[in-house]
C-alpha cells in the first residue's frame, strides 16, 4: 500500500483550484525532489519498484539538482514516468477527458511523454493551447493530475470507490441517440418505458369505448405520432395568439393579449402563479407567485459564459424568424429578450435558497401585492383567470417579483410583446412543426452536448408516459408491482424509521427537548409505497380526439394542461388533499415532501438494481435501503428541518440546538465543496448542502440496519450502494449540473461519502496511505 498520506487540508485547497488549467501558482512551487517524493508514494500500487532514478534522470554530469523547482513541463514528464502504463481512455473518459490535446509550448524532449498524458485525458492546459512549461506546479496541482489517473485505472478501492466498482461499465457504456447521460437510472427508466410501450401496443389492438382511459391513451398517442398533421397546419394553430401580440401598442393592449392566453390555453407569461399547501397552515392550499420566468437558469446569465448567450441567442431568433420575422428584427428580438431576462436572473435567488422556506415564504395582502404591481392590473388578471378568491399571496422571489415588477411597464412593451411570443413558440415547439422541434433540438444539442436523435415513436412515448402518468400508472402498477414487493418495502421502511428514532435518541448533541421533537416527526411521517390509494381522476372529463375526429397534439396538450391547472385553482383556500402523489407510478425516483411530512416510493424505482427480492440483503439496503434512508434524513436537512411533523414550517429546535446544527452543516458544506466532478469542474458544497446530508443520514442508518444481520457482508453493502449511481453524461451536462443541481455529482456522493464509515474502511482494507482515507477527527456526520 502506498505509504504516504493525503491530507484532507490539501485535498480541500486543491480541490477549490482550477487545476485542470493549471492555472494557479504557488509563488515558489515544488522541488524536483518534493515531486519525485510525492510519486514515489502516489505510484507505488500502480509501478511496484518504481525508484528515484526512474523519475529523475539527472543532467550530463549526473546531478539530480533535488532542491532546484520543478517546471511544469518536468513534473509532467515524471508524472508519466511515475505512471508508464497508462489505460487508454473508454466510454466515459473519453467524454469527459480531453483527449489528445495539442498544447503549442512543448519541446521535442518532452513530446512524447505529455503526447501519452494527453492522449490519457488526464491535461487540459491553458485557454492558449500552451500547457505553460516553465511555470510552477503546486501540490495541490500534482495531486489532482494524479487523482486523474487513479480513475483512468480504476483498479484500487481506496483512491476512487466509484470507479472501482464501475470501471467496466463506465468503459462499455453509451448514450443514445437524442440523450445527454446514461446510467443505472436511466437504464431502469429505458426498461419501464419498454414496459408501458408494450401496454400501449396492446391497447392500439383494441377498439376503446369513448371517455375510457384506454381510449385516451391510444388517442393522444396517435396524434403524438401524427407529425405530418402537425406540419401541414404549421403555426396556424397559435397565429391568432402570435398576431394579438403583434398588434399590441399599449400595456392595457399587452395585457388582453397575456389574458387571452392564460384563460383559453395556460399559456399566459407575464405572471407565474401555482396552488399548493400554505408552508405555514400545511393543511390548506394557498397561492403562491414568483415573477417572469426566464428560458435557462440564472447561473447561464450571471456567470458571463459568453458560449451559452450565443447559443441561446441563435435558438431565440430562430424562433423569430419561425414565427414570420425578418434576419434582423429577429436577431433584435433576441437580444432585448435576453438583456432583460439576464436582468431578471440576477434579481432572483440562488438555487440552493430556493427551498429555504425563510427566502420563499412572503407573504403578501392582496393591498400589498397590487401595491407591487402599481403599473399592471395584476389583480384583475388574478380574478379574471380564476384565483382572485384569496386574501394573501406568498411571493416565493421577492427579489423577482421586484424585478418583474420594473418590467410590467408602458416603457418595456416592445420587450414584453418579444418575450411573449419567444415564450409561446418554446411551449409550442413540442407541439407543433417539426421546424420549431427540431430549433428546440439544436439548442438543447449545442447546449448540452446531445448527439443524434431520438425516432418520432420514442418522442411520442415519451410525450405520452409524461402527460397521462395518472392514466398509464394505473395500468402499470397492476402489471408490474406486485403485492409482495409493495408489503416487503413497507416493512423496510418501519424499520428504518425505528433505527432513526435511536440514532436521534443516542446523539451527544442535541438536548432531549429538540430528540423528543424529531422523534415525534418520525412518528408522523407519511410512507407511500408502490402505487397511491386512490387513483386520481383529473381527466375523467377531459375529451381527447384523434386526428380524424380533429384532434391534434396542441388541442389534447392544452385540454389536459387545462384540466389539471382548473383543478388546482378551485383547490384555492381549500383542504390538501394529502393522498396526492408529485410523481407519477412508473418515476424512478423517490422524495420527501416537507410540507406533508412523508416518504414516497414509487413502484418504478422499486426494481433491480435499486432493489431485488433475489438479492443478498446487503445489497439492496446498499441500494434501495440507502434510498430510503436517504429520503426520510431529508425531514432533518438545513431545509426539511424548518418543518414540524404536521408539515408546517415551525421552529421545532432550542437555540442552542440549532446552532450547533449550523456549525455542523457547515462542515458538511465544507466536505463536499470544490471536488473534482471531471477535469475542470467542480462540485459546490453550499449548493448541495441538503443532499448531502441525506446522504450522510441514509448511509449511517442502512448501515446499521446492515449490522443487525448475521455476519454482514459490507462489500455488497457499499458495491450496491456504488452501482446504484453509476452514470455517464457529456461535459457540456457535467458541467452544468455542478450549478444547477442540488444533488452531488454522483461520483462524489459515492466517493466522498463512503468515506466517512469505519466499514468501509474495515470491508476493504482502507489506511491513511489511500487517497481516499479521511482521518477519524475529519469525517462528517449529522445524524
Amino acid at each position: 500500500m502506498k505509504r504516504f498520506a493525503l491530507v484532507l487540508a490539501l485535498m480541500l485547497m486543491l480541490m477549490s483550484m482550477p487545476v485542470t488549467a493549471l492555472a494557479q501558482e504557488a509563488e515558489q512551487g515544488l522541488t524536483r525532489g518534493e515531486v519525485a517524493d510525492y510519486l514515489l508514494l502516489a505510484a507505488d500500487d500502480y509501478t511496484p519498484g518504481l525508484t528515484k532514478e526512474d523519475l529523475i534522470k539527472g543532467y550530463g554530469s549526473g546531478q539530480h539538482l533535488e532542491d532546484q523547482r520543478v517546471t511544469r513541463i518536468e513534473a509532467l514528464i515524471m508524472l508519466s514516468r511515475a505512471f508508464p502504463k497508462l489505460s487508454s481512455p473508454k466510454g466515459n473518459d473519453l467524454r469527459i477527458g480531453k483527449v489528445n490535446g495539442m498544447f503549442t509550448d512543448v519541446p521535442s524532449w518532452a513530446k512524447e511523454e505529455i503526447a501519452k498524458l494527453s492522449s490519457a485525458g488526464i491535461l487540459l492546459g491553458y485557454p492558449d493551447g500552451t500547457i505553460g512549461r516553465s511555470d510552477r506546479i503546486t501540490q495541490g496541482q500534482l495531486e489532482a493530475l494524479t487523482k486523474r489517473i487513479y480513475a483512468l485505472q480504476g483498479t484500487n478501492a481506496g483512491d476512487d470507490f466509484y470507479e472501482y466498482v464501475n470501471k467496466k461499465w463506465l468503459n462499455e457504456s453509451v448514450i443514445e441517440a437524442g440523450e445527454p447521460m446514461n446510467g443505472a437510472f436511466v437504464e431502469l427508466v429505458r426498461q419501464n418505458e419498454k414496459n408501458i410501450k408494450n401496454i400501449v401496443d396492446d391497447l392500439l389492438q383494441t377498439k376503446h369505448s369513448p371517455g375510457s382511459k384506454e381510449q385516451k391513451i391510444t388517442d393522444f398517442y396517435t396524434t403524438a405520432l401524427d407529425l405530418e398533421h402537425r406540419n401541414e397546419q404549421g403555426i396556424a394553430p397559435i397565429q391568432g395568439y402570435l398576431d394579438a401580440i403583434e398588434k399590441v401598442g399599449t400595456l392595457d393592449e399587452l395585457f388582453a393579449a397575456n389574458l387571452k392566453l392564460e384563460k383559453e390555453a395556460n399559456f399566459g407569461s407575464l405572471a407565474s402563479f401555482g396552488v399548493m399547501a400554505d408552508a405555514k397552515n400545511s393543511s390548506v392550499n394557498a397561492l403562491y407567485f414568483s415573477g417572469i420566468a426566464t428560458g435557462m437558469d440564472k447561473n447561464s446569465y450571471v456567470s458571463g459564459d459568453e458560449r451559452k448567450k450565443q447559443i441561446y441567442l441563435k435558438y431565440l431568433t430562430k424562433l423569430f424568424v419561425l414565427a414570420g420575422d425578418k434576419e434582423a428584427q429577429a436577431k433584435k428580438q433576441a437580444e432585448a429578450v435576453y438583456a432583460m431576462e439576464k436582468e431578471l436572473a440576477a434579481a432572483s435567488l440562488d438555487v440552493h435558497e430556493q427551498g429555504d422556506v425563510n427566502k420563499y415564504y412572503n407573504p403578501y395582502t392582496m393591498e400589498q401585492f397590487a401595491a407591487l404591481y402599481p403599473s399592471f392590473a395584476m389583480t384583475k388578471l388574478m380574478k379574471e383567470t380564476g384565483l382572485g378568491q384569496t386574501d394573501k399571496v406568498i411571493v416565493t422571489d421577492v427579489g423577482l417579483a421586484k424585478k418583474s415588477a420594473e418590467y410590467l411597464s408602458s416603457s418595456h412593451v416592445d420587450v414584453l410583446k418579444s418575450y411573449m411570443k419567444a415564450s409561446l413558440l418554446m411551449k409550442a415547439s413540442t407541439m407543433l412543426t417539426d421546424e420549431l422541434a427540431q430549433a428546440a433540438k439544436a439548442f438543447t444539442a449545442e447546449m448540452y452536448g446531445v448527439e443524434g436523435e431520438k425516432s418520432q415513436q420514442d418522442i411520442a412515448l415519451q410525450l405520452t408516459t409524461s402527460t397521462l402518468s395518472d392514466l398509464l400508472g394505473e395500468i402499470y402498477a397492476e402489471a408490474y408491482f406486485s403485492k409482495e414487493a409493495k408489503q416487503d418495502v413497507e416493512s423496510m421502511v418501519k424499520q428504518f424509521i425505528e433505527v432513526y428514532k435511536k440514532r436521534i435518541m443516542a446523539l451527544d448533541w442535541m438536548s432531549d427537548q429538540t430528540k423528543a421533537k424529531a422523534v415525534k416527526k418520525l412518528e408522523k411521517m407519511t410512507v407511500k409505497i408502490g402505487y397511491p390509494d386512490q387513483w386520481n381522476d383529473t381527466l375523467k372529463d377531459v375529451k381527447i380526439a384523434p386526428p380524424e375526429q380533429g384532434g391534434s397534439l396542441l388541442s389534447n396538450l392544452v385540454a389536459i394542461n387545462n384540466a389539471y391547472i382548473e383543478k388546482q385553482k378551485a383547490s384555492l383556500g381549500k383542504s390538501v388533499d394529502k393522498g396526492q402523489w408529485m410523481m407519477s407510478v412508473y418515476e424512478v425516483n423517490a422524495y420527501y415532501n416537507p410540507l406533508n411530512n412523508e416518504i414516497v416510493f414509487p413502484a418504478g424505482i422499486l426494481q433491480a438494481p435499486f432493489y431485488d427480492l433475489k438479492a443478498k440483503p446487503e445489497a439492496n439496503l446498499g441500494a434501495i435501503g440507502m434510498v430510503i434512508a436517504h429520503e426520510i434524513s431529508h425531514a432533518f436537512d438545513n431545509l426539511g428541518s424548518s418543518y414540524d411533523e404536521n408539515g408546517n414550517a415551525n421552529n421545532w429546535w432550542t437555540t442552542e440546538d440549532y446552532e450547533k446544527f449550523e456549525k455542523k452543516l457547515q462542515s458538511v458544506i465544507e466536505f463536499y465543496d470544490g471536488i473534482e466532478v471531471i477535469p475542470g469542474v467542480y462540485n459546490q458544497g453550499k449548493l448541495t448542502v441538503s443532499e448531502n446530508v441525506a446522504d450522510l443520514g441514509g448511509m449511517a442508518a442502512s448501515l446499521q440496519v446492515a449490522s443487525m444481520l448475521s455476519k454482514p457482508d459490507y462489500k455488497s453493502y457499499f458495491e450496491g450502494y456504488a452501482a446504484i449511481w453509476r452514470s455517464t453524461m457529456t461535459r457540456e451536462i457535467a458541467h452544468y449540473l455542478t450549478t444547477v443541481d442540488t444533488h452531488s455529482a454522483n461520483k462524489v456522493r459515492v466517493n466522498r461519502t463512503v468515506s466517512n464509515f469505519k466499514e468501509f474502511y474495515e470491508a476493504y482494507g482502507i489506511e491513511s496511505t489511500d487517497a481516499l482515507y479521511v482521518a477519524p477527527e475529519e469525517r462528517v456526520s449529522i445524524w
